[in-house]
């Protein structure tokens, strides 16, 4: 499925180059996460609401077919991408009209891949059905891109009043993953089982990339039925500075506190579970 993000990564993946400052690891064709869109139906709204759970915002800019965008970035290139499709005008556009009329929530996931040549020859060896680097079927949801680190991107950006600073990990739901582990194990990561929080403590398969995690997760941890992206972990330099503008907002009362992590619930940040947490 062609994206407005999955154009704008081919063209800099044709380079075969990744963004300055990006940490490109060995030989893995996938090496970590790059970004979730989460689709809404109000965007101005939706932004005020991640304001409000400590997050600074990047507005996006205009689209000839409508869309607007607005970005929670950090640093190493990772994000959040807050998006809306106020009218169906062409694929793109009516795929997310059609997603959002069962409520806002994520719609794909991106992953980072260093080199566009080595990841789609990892795709032909691996025989995952593709169109050009688009994948297909089941994974029609998951494109690879590089990571998006703009000459605009300013320090304000990258100031969440939580203390949030990369994307490390995404959960998924579904009652066959069975795609997604033969592409990213072909892709060179690795799985084994673990004691999980999402945001109570299960036993879960973990595929671990060079540069974060996906835990895969039964079909009943769906948020919105038929969604398999269902959470995303964001590492935040103190646990206790992200409570404390929590309980000091409008974030109170939205989040679920572990030991280790703050777990915001999916009303609050439009349809996925959202984990901060220390390391």
């Amino acid at each position: 499925m062609l994206t407005i993000a999955i154009a704008c990564a081919a063209a800099s993946l044709l380079a075969a180059q990744s963004p300055a400052g990006s940490s490109v690891a060995g030989a893995a064709a996938i090496a970590g996460l790059d970004h979730i869109p989460i689709a809404v139906n109000d965007l101005e709204k939706a932004a005020d609401d991640y304001r409000a759970l400590g997050f600074a915002l990047k507005p996006g800019r205009p689209h000839d077919n409508g869309i607007r965008n607005q970005h929670v970035k950090f640093p190493d290139g990772t994000e959040l991408e807050l998006i809306t499709a106020p009218a169906a005008r062409d694929r793109l556009t009516t795929t997310y009209r059609r997603h959002l009329e069962k409520g806002d929530g994520p719609a794909f996931l991106a992953f980072f891949a260093p080199s566009r040549a080595a990841a789609l020859a990892q795709l032909d060896a691996a025989k995952i059905g593709h169109r050009n680097g688009d994948l297909l079927g089941a994974l029609d949801y998951v494109f690879l891109g590089p990571r998006n680190q703009s000459p605009t991107d300013r320090p304000e950006h990258f100031a969440h009043a939580n203390g949030a600073q990369s994307l490390i990990s995404v959960w998924l739901a579904a009652a066959d993953l069975s795609s997604e582990r033969k592409l990213l194990t072909s892709m060179g990561a690795t799985v084994a089982e673990a004691e999980v929080r999402v945001p109570d403590q299960l036993r879960a398969q973990v595929i671990r990339l060079t540069e974060g995690t996906v835990v895969l997760l039964p079909e009943a941890r769906q948020v919105s039925k038929g969604r398999r992206i269902v959470g995303a972990t964001l590492r935040v330099s103190d646990l206790a500075w992200a409570r404390r503008a929590m309980e000091g907002g409008k974030g109170a009362g939205k989040m679920i506190a572990r030991d280790r992590s703050v777990f915001l619930v999916p009303s609050a940040t439009h349809g996925l579970w959202i984990e901060l947490r220390q390391q």
